[in-house]
């Protein structure tokens, strides 16, 4: 028998190494072999089962950090992997034996391991490396109402079995919590009660009560995604000690120490502020609050400005209350639940020159009527597809929004819930869904799904910046008028308010017209002042028409033949300064921004990327990330290297379609959308390889399908919707002011803050619409 096979049946016995049985197994297992066999593996037995007293140093032999560890009177320094390594040997061999030293002695990042093995050493790949991005969590911030240290020292944690005994470290101490570094090897439960011992702090600080156990409650079990060997815990205090506050107050023991930890948390919040309120300038979702069913406020973005305009009719009045009726609103609010989403359908039909909008939500219709619906709706080009999440405010969201009642016009004053209208599929992809059958029913099918005309509310739209969108300046002015629409009728009326380009106009009779309309304008009194000008026929185009008709917002048409009658309007109103009143726009203050700030950190549905180009090409630098991470950046951050998430597999061969073309700073530009389909095949739980293509590079319908299912069948398929556009400006006024408090504590961070941010180029965006894509296509 060769010496692997003996190797093998010892292994084999070693659970029942002090049991009665052991001589039956053994012969048993030897039966048929010669005596000698029986004598090898016992031996063999024998010695892996000897307990040992010798340390394990890996410093230098391992591909990873080591760090000292005491363990029953033994020190070793142990990398995170011979540390998991450690307890998953223990429980085997019920103790510290010669087989646990040589398992800690023979991990699979042993350098001579590797090099057995033919396995190449992990090398830093500066090709490989470029699309990797640093992860920052958004929404966590540093501001807390207690101290924080990061110690790393070793503790003893007994699980509430209390028969397990886990070795771990401590990452960082507060009053109240801790977050603790474990091996993997062990089952942590939410909501379980540990004890902990600071074996290590004690020797270092002898502080009485800092030996004995501490209880503390399992908040949350983190995923360590680049090291699969460990986790880490996040807990709650419950015993009643001063030890760990006496340990950080001796730790912060001189203004010195306090001041340096103070500012460096200070400069990390500085940063990740500086990300928060970039990604929230630039998000592509729509949120929006709601009172009861009722939409209240909107908050615009830089780039989700084209589905808020989406939602408005050819008067550019808004249909985005209509959009959530009292119905479907029970449906997306249900008592008791905190969060829910769905998915909605969504297309636009002109009749009679009026704009009608249907609308769907998944649990509204039946199958045959859905299908109708996209068959109808697919074929038209203002075809979309959103999901709409909807979360409940908890009381002190509400508290602090109502607080700002006043600035909002009373729409704060009693809030329930915030919504994000994400758009997940648009006319791109709208081929899709026409692949189903038609069902036989009649188009009038789908006609309880088309929104009423009337205007149901007035939601405030609110830009997340207190930075002014106006080109130019309005004043207060009344002077009268009279409209003549295209057909030649006439209405009289008179200004509300004008700037050298723009007219606000009440008429008396309400006009039926759409927007872009082109009115011609007869000053009545204005025209007396220059007779040589022709104010008596003055061309506006048609901006927005209020619901009742009778409200009219107008823009002068800038041509060679107009730029006289610019100029004097220009003229009327610098000839009068100190009799008009400027008309004030309504800016979110700061503290309404902060706000809002808080509330829409805590709800991301979206993975934002920040794109710099600081070398000579785009690359992307940064992602935000809320912990767990989904599934899909899970996989990612498990191809980066140094804790850093690898955005190889989406933007490698496409930096063109995703990155450069889309992130051209060209004024005016819309953010542009791309479905990237990502297969991973496995072997076991070992990725064999990835292939990624976007929606464009399939020749058919059948061979996105075919690739799929490849996919499904195989190991794992992702579908990506990659959202890009230009960043031309990436700070805000929070920004300009978390700089300025920065510049106090360190002018050259605030500096090299301020550079960074600069540096940004462009903005993308990550949603996983793999859901959606396989019901389009039917392969659920």
């Amino acid at each position: 028998m060769q010496q692997s096979e003996i190797l093998s049946l010892a292994e084999r016995l070693i659970s029942a190494y002090y049991s009665a049985d052991l001589e039956y197994l053994l012969g048993q297992l030897t039966q048929g072999e010669s005596p000698s066999v029986k004598l090898l593996v016992k031996m063999e037995l024998n010695r892996i089962m000897t307990p040992c007293y010798k340390s394990v140093d890996l410093r230098g032999r391992v591909n990873g950090e080591c760090r000292e560890y005491e363990i029953e009177g033994i020190t070793h320094w142990l990398d995170d992997v011979a540390f998991n390594a450690y307890h998953k040997s223990i429980r085997k061999y019920g103790s510290y034996t010669e087989g646990v030293w040589e398992a800690l002695n023979n991990t699979r990042n042993n350098f001579r391991v590797m090099q057995q093995r033919g396995t190449p050493q992990k090398e830093v790949d500066t090709k490989s490396s470029f699309f990797d991005a640093d992860p920052i969590k958004l929404g966590y911030d540093l501001k807390r109402l207690e101290n924080r240290m990061r110690i790393s020292t070793q503790i003893e944690i007994h699980l509430a079995n209390k028969q397990q005994v886990v070795h771990g470290l401590s990452v960082d101490l507060s009053t109240s919590g801790a977050r603790f570094k474990v091996p993997s090897f062990f089952d942590y439960k939410l909501g379980e009660i540990i004890t902990v011992r600071f074996v290590e702090l004690f020797k270092e600080y002898e502080i009485s009560g800092l030996d004995a156990q501490i209880e503390y409650r399992i908040l949350a079990v983190d995923e360590s995604y680049d090291n699969d060997a460990i986790k880490f815990l996040r807990v709650l205090r419950l015993s009643e000690t001063d030890a760990i506050d006496r340990v950080i107050a001796e730790s912060l023991s001189n203004n010195r120490k306090k001041a340096t930890h103070d500012n460096q948390d200070k400069i990390i919040r500085a940063r990740t502020r500086a990300y928060e309120h970039a990604y929230l300038k630039h998000s592509c979702s729509l949120p929006l609050f709601f009172s009861g069913n009722e939409l209240k406020i909107a908050l615009i973005t830089e780039n989700n400005l084209p589905l808020w305009q989406y939602w408005h009719d050819e008067r550019n009045q808004q249909a985005l209350g209509t959009l959530f009726s009292e119905q479907r609103m029970a449906t997306l609010t249900k008592p008791g639940i905190h969060d829910s989403n769905n998915v909605l359908y969504a297309f636009k039909h002109e009749y009679k020159d009026k704009t009608l909008f249907f609308s769907m939500m998944m649990p509204e219709a039946k199958p045959d009527e859905r299908k109708l619906f996209w068959h109808i709706g697919a074929k038209r080009d203002s075809w979309k597809v959103f999901r709409l999440w909807m979360f409940e405010l908890s009381t002190d969201e509400r508290r602090a929004l109502a607080s700002h009642s006043e600035e909002l016009s009373q729409r704060s004053r009693n809030l329930t819930h915030f919504g994000i209208l994400q758009e997940i599929s648009d006319l791109q992809s709208a081929h899709d869904y026409l692949f189903v059958d038609k069902p036989d029913l009649s188009s009038k099918a789908i006609n309880p799904f088309c929104h009423p005309r009337k205007v149901h509310g007035m939601p405030m739209g609110v830009y997340f910046d207190a930075r002014s969108r106006r080109k130019e300046p309005r004043y207060h002015f009344r002077t009268p008028l009279t409209l003549i629409d295209s057909e030649g009728k006439r209405y009289s009326g008179f200004t509300v308010d004008m700037s050298k380009r723009g007219l606000s106009v009440i008429v008396e009779e309400p006009i039926s017209m759409k927007v872009q309309d082109k009115i011609t304008i007869d000053f009545d009194e204005l025209k007396l002042y220059d007779k040589d000008l022709p104010l008596d026929s003055v061309p506006y185009q048609l901006i927005r028409l209020s619901p009742e008709g009778r409200r009219v917002q107008l823009m002068l048409e800038e041509t060679s033949s107009t730029m006289k009658i610019i100029a004097f309007f220009n003229s009327v109103i610098e000839h009068n300064r100190d009799k008009l009143l400027q008309k004030p726009e309504i800016l979110p203050s700061l503290e309404l921004l902060e706000s809002l700030h808080n509330i829409l950190l805590d709800k991301m549905v979206s993975s934002p990327i920040f794109v710099d180009k600081s070398t000579r090409n785009l690359r992307p630098k940064v992602i935000g990330v809320n912990y767990p991470l989904p599934r899909h950046i899970e996989f990612l951050a498990k191809l980066g290297q140094e804790n850093k998430i690898s955005l190889e597999p989406i933007f490698k061969g496409h930096t063109n379609t995703l990155l450069a073309n889309p992130m051209k700073r060209i004024d005016g530009v819309e953010p542009q959308f791309n479905e990237l389909y990502i297969s991973i095949l496995k072997f076991g739980n070992r990725v064999k390889s990835i292939e990624t293509r976007l929606l464009n590079e399939f020749e058919s319908t059948q061979q996105r399908i075919e690739f799929i299912r490849n996919a499904q069948n195989m190991g794992e398929i992702f579908v990506l919707r990659i959202a890009s556009a230009p960043i031309f400006d990436a700070f805000t006024t929070l920004l300009r002011q978390d700089l300025d408090e920065l510049a106090q504590i360190s002018m050259p961070n605030a500096t090299a803050l301020e550079k960074e941010i600069t540096a940004l180029a462009g903005y993308g965006e990550i949603v996983d619409v793999t859901d959606e894509v396989i019901m389009r296509l039917q392969l659920n």
